[in-house]
């Protein structure tokens, strides 16, 4: 696994991060810890594609060098 690249905090302290594991992009999201601080991991692209309009997808779309139109086109 790489170096996981944090890219959103939410005001209630979640926190996503992109990742690298077993050779394949994905987004790691850890519920803040009033929430018991569990951790998800959910593939790149399907985190492009269920996230649209949320702020962290926003936020993810910067990191990558692309803008929210952009990803109207995938």
């Amino acid at each position: 696994m790489t170096d996981a690249r944090e890219f959103s905090i939410s005001s209630n302290g979640d926190r996503w991060s992109l990742e690298e594991v077993d050779g394949a992009m994905c987004v790691r999201h850890k519920a803040n810890e009033a929430s018991g601080g569990h951790e998800t991991r959910t593939a790149l692209a399907a985190f492009l594609e269920e996230r649209v309009g949320k702020p962290e997808h926003t936020a993810l779309l910067q990191l990558l060098g692309r803008s929210p139109d952009d990803s109207k086109d995938s």
